[in-house]
């Protein structure tokens, strides 16, 4: 009998099996390689929420789990961690107001500059020049997420196809799984875990987003951009745009009314000529009161969920996968606005 079964190999799955491999935890992983979260988003992480300039839940908590970022570089052997500040463009006096007001907060002195600093990039629009949000950047989660799972198949450690419920036989102190004997089960499948029949009771929601990868020479920036949307410094001239939210949306395909709003904001920002190399679509998997679910099942012990994340799951992941870690070994409590038991109320006869 092995440990752990995660199933999943999104960030959720890897945060939880770096915490395996970190406390020398026998474990397989279940996935079947196909698009996810990790693998379409802009990976940026930012404690920062710049529509209101507010620290995010647990944004103090959640940056201190950053190192883990730089041990997976480290055990790897990639470059997945680029590091930047934010620009938020300010295009009036209100907008500076606003800014130094946001600063004077407690929570958010240790990453919001009070000083205003001056626009210098003729190609950029920011008249009233632009609030510094220090301590961010962005993850390259499709490369981690390839690395990963290469770091795990060569091991004998990833059984590469999809997860079969049907497969699955609770125990009493176990799980069953394809002659597959395990203490516990983790559940870290993004969007697909909105069919897991053990935990279908929780609100898992998909919220489709799109990106663009366009390309300016003109640009010349290799700073974070922020003015509605985010532009991205990939190097080369190129930028990654992003990110719209769809909730109601379910096709898989990049979509026009996206392709047109990214534009329309991003020419808010822009004032050189850019075109468009690639664009793209995906589902994150998000909640109604958008924080993530984390925990066991109110009755099947030996199930357990990390999911949710949304568009912080850079941030999320190592956060939420140490404290189900924890919960599970050292029975360390979890918080009540992110434990699966605040819908334990709504759960079904599974």
């Amino acid at each position: 009998m092995i440990d752990y079964i995660v199933v999943g190999l999104g960030l959720s799955g890897i945060s939880f099996c770096q915490k395996l491999i970190s406390n020398q935890k026998r474990f397989v992983v279940i996935d079947d390689g196909k698009n996810s979260a990790s693998r379409v988003g802009s990976g940026l992480y930012n404690p920062i929420a710049l529509k209101r300039s507010k620290l995010a839940w647990m944004g103090h908590q959640m940056m201190s789990s950053m190192d883990s970022y730089k041990k997976l570089e480290a055990d790897l052997g990639v470059n997945i961690i680029h590091s930047s500040p934010i620009l938020k463009t300010l295009l009036s006096a209100t907008d500076v107001n606003d800014w130094h007001e946001a600063c004077s907060q407690v929570d958010s002195k240790p990453y919001m500059r009070p000083k205003i600093i001056k626009n210098k990039n003729n190609s950029i629009h920011a008249p009233f020049g632009f609030g510094v949000v220090d301590g961010t950047g962005w993850i390259d989660t499709a490369m981690l997420v390839k690395a990963y799972a290469s770091y795990l198949d060569k091991q004998e450690l990833l059984m590469k196809h999809s997860f079969s419920a049907d497969d699955l036989e609770i125990k009493g102190t176990g799980v069953r799984y394809d002659q597959i004997e395990a203490q516990h089960i983790v559940f870290t499948q993004g969007v697909k875990g909105q069919t897991n029949p053990w935990f279908s009771y929780l609100p898992l929601q998909s919220t489709k987003g799109e990106l663009l990868v366009i390309e300016s020479q003109e640009l010349q920036e290799e700073t974070i951009i922020h003015g509605g949307v985010f532009v991205i410094p990939l190097g080369n001239g190129k930028y990654r745009v992003g990110s719209t939210y769809n909730w109601k949306d379910r096709s898989a395909t990049p979509t026009v009314e996206a392709r047109d709003s990214l534009l329309q904001k991003l020419d808010c920002i822009l004032k050189v000529p850019y075109h468009v190399l690639s664009h793209s679509a995906g589902f994150r998997p998000t909640t109604p009161d958008r924080r993530p679910l984390v925990g066991v099942h109110p009755k099947h012990h030996p199930l357990a969920i990390c999911n949710g994340m949304g568009s912080r799951g850079v941030l999320q992941a190592p956060f939420t996968a140490n404290s189900l870690f924890e919960f599970i070994e050292k029975g360390e409590d979890i918080a009540a606005e992110i434990d699966v038991n605040r819908f334990k109320r709504y759960i079904l006869d599974k």
